[in-house]
């Protein structure tokens, strides 16, 4: 992860253009709001990016906290919402300052394919303990074995194809081929994870959960898990049951 975190830190801009990171961090926090319970409730998302829609998650819940590693990202975060009363920025160690239960979602969007298995099985853990006894863990952008850069690169066009920004696309997937991320990735390599292994990583963690139907977010090639707590009587839901009335 702290090779991952020196590309973010160096500001690594995995986006075509501004309509790019603006419909992508539009189509998520959509995704997001629909899986949300009603009521006041509180949201962490861990490792958000720039969430650049923030505010309206929190508008739709009450409270949202931003945990986020890097230190440059995070330093935007708080500039942002330095002055919105539902949106509060943290780093990792903050986590432990967050009593146990008092999560009642806790969203990990694009994030675990960066984690080792370590990393992972740790994060798991820690959603366990943060969560509400009927809480809900959203691990979104999940990538599955089989699925690389022309996959990725596929869905990226079919995006901006249906987004208007198609004509922006092509040049600027020639610089993001040669670019420092492509390169690491090409190196190190994407963590993929297949339902199987992401339920019994979940089960060991206390969680009990099931893949959804559809992807948050844009990329259909990838895929988002849903889980809560074992003792839980709560069914996690697919963005098919969820609230299609809710603000976005």
């Amino acid at each position: 992860m702290s090779a991952w975190l020196d590309e973010w830190n160096r500001g690594q801009d995995v986006y075509i253009s501004d309509r790019h990171r603006d419909r992508h961090f539009r189509a998520v926090t959509r995704d997001i709001i629909r899986l949300l319970p009603a009521g006041d409730i509180r949201v962490l998302d861990y490792g958000p990016g720039d969430a650049l829609f923030a505010d309206r998650i929190a508008a739709a819940c009450g409270e949202v906290i931003l945990c986020e590693a890097a230190d440059s990202i995070r330093a935007r975060l708080t500039a942002r919402f330095t002055d919105h009363p539902g949106v509060s920025v943290i780093g990792p160690d903050g986590l432990t300052g967050l009593e146990a239960g008092s999560v009642d979602v806790m969203v990990v969007h694009s994030v675990v394919q960066y984690l080792d298995s370590d990393e992972i099985d740790a994060l798991l853990r820690e959603s366990h303990r943060l969560l509400a006894p009927d809480g809900l863990l959203v691990v979104g952008d999940i990538v599955p074995p089989g699925v690389g850069l022309v996959s990725d690169t596929v869905e990226l066009l079919r995006f901006a194809l249906r987004e208007g920004f198609l004509t922006d696309a092509v040049p600027a997937l020639l610089r993001l081929a040669v670019s420092p991320y492509a390169r690491r990735r090409r190196r190190h390599g994407l963590t993929r994870l297949d339902e199987q292994q992401m339920t019994v990583r979940a089960r060991q963690a206390g969680l009990s959960g099931r893949r959804m139907r559809s992807n948050v977010g844009n990329n259909q090639a990838r895929w988002t898990f849903v889980a809560s707590t074992a003792s839980s009587p709560h069914r996690p839901r697919t963005l098919g049951e969820a609230q299609a009335d809710r603000p976005v």
